[in-house]
């Protein structure tokens, strides 16, 4: 009689079956969005100003997947007997633990790079967990909320399982039963109130790139890819935007006659007469805390003053995009970032060209030390491409140790060549970890941040200190800048307005110091992609590149010798800088939405608080006709640029 009595229960409850299954999900991803909107994030302070304007708008939209999901098995199960009944219930259980998985390390890549998961992010990203080293140091920088999000994850996932198990042995549905309708409909109608509520329910571009759920992201990635090999009809000045020749088959392609004679000419100069160049990129680079024009940060970072003291000094540069991958796309192949995705691993078959390839062919012997481990972001593929000699080592985890590592490696270099040397540093990466005798590291995110900088300046007087005693110290050209920037508490909450390439994400600096070079400050905006242009033309080498920038090192330094704008790009934002303005252009594809600032050239923030006290430049007003050129001008460049990678127009197949 008890059993035949829990049958008739669930008999009668099994038309909410799907109805529950969904409302756990909702349940689920609503705690994982509290935690989300409400909790601070790693850098301190909440991820947006008013999470109300988000929480909200995003659960009615996670109700309209969940109730999706939730209604497609529902019709699948009318039609099920006998084993059909345990797939679906297998099927759905692995489908709802995928969403909930996903949706919860959304949150965290949200919480950490202000970035939906996206393709190209799991493309890069896939082996990060063999760098232990860092992967530890992420972790305990936020361990409770890691550690709170996995706990709803696997809660939700509990749950729906112990729903299954309690329907083990009933049918989900009795097909008969025309109130079983009424709730499909029911369930249909809220899958797509819900689904549709960002198009009609106070809709806003910005809010839904933060918002979507993970599952909208990923199709869209795929959906995205059919649009990019069509041609737009503003492709011509796009291309002119960004410094190419729009009637080229290879817009950015510069040919070099009789390149092979020039290439010989150069191997022939004395070895007096083909500097060394040394290339340090700084990790996690903040251009307003560095900036060496400020008395203060000189005395912080002695190392970092004498090098922009004594050379050309940008003191406004900016990287190509972010993270650390995005940075080297920049400094090695001199392009912009893919406006939505990761280029290199997005398009690992695109033809380039490095500046350290160019390098070798011109007989230079190449090397990079490097602090973190790149199989972290999937780009040690790349580094093994781009010079004769890659070494990650994780006894060299700080910067120190990997500095003393380029003193032995440096003293070991061949002397019948010149060399080009690269050098990524390491211990300013989040959570500014140092070795255990330099101290407790301070609680406050910003002291830490200045404690592992002062530290890799001193990494710094050490390679700096064996290149000014080695034989080559008079042919030597340093070239040192960052591979991105790193939003402090002001700058994360200004994601949400601005987008992703704020200068918190962005604002780096650029030095040039060697023999020839005369010490000054050019203050005007520059980029990552110049520095190959560069170096090129400060050896006087002739030869056919892609490079997307210009040579900064011409007779005039007061000029930034540049004739272009300087972009960047990150999944769907961008940035145009133009002289003192700043264009920020969040969602592009899907916006007509820009907000303009006047960039702060000179150190007239708040100095006395070398991190948080710089937020941003002052906001100015556009015309509708200004306005109105401006997004057409964004607009065609990204759009060009993307065409012109996807469709493999960088490099003509015949010079790879």
């Amino acid at each position: 009689m008890i059993k035949n009595g829990k049958n008739r229960f669930f008999d009668c409850i099994s038309p909410l079956y799907w109805f529950v299954f969904a409302l756990i999900l909702i349940l689920g991803r609503f705690a994982l969005l509290c935690s989300l909107y409400m909790l601070d994030t790693p850098f301190g302070g909440p991820l947006v100003s008013n999470f109300n304007r988000f929480i909200w708008y995003a659960l009615y939209a996670e109700i309209g997947l969940t109730t999706s999901i939730a209604f497609v098995f529902a019709i699948i199960s009318l039609i099920a007997r006998g084993k059909g009944t345990k797939i679906i219930k297998i099927v759905s259980i692995a489908i709802a633990s995928i969403y909930i998985i996903l949706s919860g390390t959304n949150d965290e890549i949200m919480r950490w790079l202000n970035q939906q998961l996206t393709i190209s992010y799991i493309q890069t990203y896939i082996f990060a967990a063999t760098d232990l080293g860092l992967s530890k140091s992420i972790f305990l920088g936020d361990a409770f909320h890691f550690l709170l999000t996995a706990g709803i994850a696997i809660a939700t996932i509990v749950g729906i399982c112990l729903l299954s198990f309690k329907f083990s042995s009933h049918k989900i549905f009795v097909p008969t039963a025309k109130k079983n309708r009424i709730y499909i409909i029911v369930l249909l109608a809220l899958a797509i109130v819900g689904s549709t509520s960002h198009t009609w329910f106070n809709p806003s571009a910005r809010r839904w790139d933060k918002i979507r759920p993970v599952f909208y992201t990923l199709l869209d990635n795929v959906l995205s890819n059919f649009e990019m090999g069509k041609k737009s009809d503003n492709y011509d000045e796009g291309i002119q935007s960004l410094g190419g020749i729009p009637s080229k088959e290879y817009p950015f392609w510069k040919e070099v006659e009789n390149e092979t004679d020039s290439l010989n000419a150069f191997k022939q100069r004395s070895l007096d007469q083909r500097p060394d160049i040394i290339l340090l990129t700084i990790e996690s680079l903040r251009g307003w805390t560095s900036d060496m024009r400020v008395k203060a940060n000189c005395n912080r970072f002695p190392n970092l003053c004498k090098l922009a003291q004594g050379g050309l000094y940008f003191p406004n540069a900016h990287s190509v995009g972010f993270p650390s991958i995005e940075g080297m796309l920049g400094i090695m192949e001199g392009v912009y970032s893919f406006p939505q995705g990761i280029l290199l691993n997005s398009y690992p078959n695109l033809r380039m060209r490095s500046i350290s390839e160019i390098l070798s062919d011109a007989g230079y012997y190449t090397e990079v030390l490097i602090g973190s481990d790149p199989k972290f972001d999937n780009s040690h593929i790349w580094f093994k491409k781009w010079f004769d000699y890659n070494e990650y080592n994780p006894d060299n985890e700080n910067d120190v140790a990997l500095a003393n590592r380029f003193v032995e490696r440096y003293r070991e270099r061949p002397k019948d060549k010149p060399v080009f040397y690269h050098w990524l540093s390491r211990s300013m990466h989040v959570s500014f970890d140092l070795p255990e005798d330099m101290g407790p590291k301070p609680s406050n995110p910003d002291s830490a941040y200045i404690r592992a900088e002062a530290y890799m300046d001193s990494a710094l007087g050490i390679i700096m200190n064996e290149i000014a005693i080695s034989p080559r110290a008079n042919q030597t050209l340093i070239v040192l800048t960052g591979d991105h920037s790193l939003p402090n508490d002001a700058h994360s909450r200004q994601n949400e307005k601005l987008g992703k390439v704020t200068d918190g994400n962005t604002w780096i600096s650029l030095m040039f110091n060697g023999p020839g070079i005369a010490p000054s400050i050019n203050r005007n905006p520059v980029s990552q992609v110049d520095i190959a242009p560069s170096i090129l033309g400060y050896l006087h080498l002739n030869i056919s590149n892609h490079f997307m920038g210009f040579n900064l090192l011409q007779q005039d330094s007061s000029l930034s010798n540049r004739s272009t704008p300087v972009f960047a790009f990150r999944f769907g934002d961008m940035s145009m800088r133009e002289d003192s303005t700043t264009y920020f252009f969040p969602q592009f594809s899907k916006s007509t939405s820009i907000i303009a600032y006047r960039a702060l050239l000179e150190p007239s923030w708040d100095t006395n608080k070398p991190v948080s006290g710089y937020t941003s430049g002052k906001a100015i007003d556009l015309s509708t006709d200004e306005r109105q050129k401006i997004v057409k001008q964004m607009q065609a460049a990204a759009k060009a640029w993307e065409y012109t990678v996807h469709t493999n127009h960088l490099m003509p197949d015949n010079k790879n």
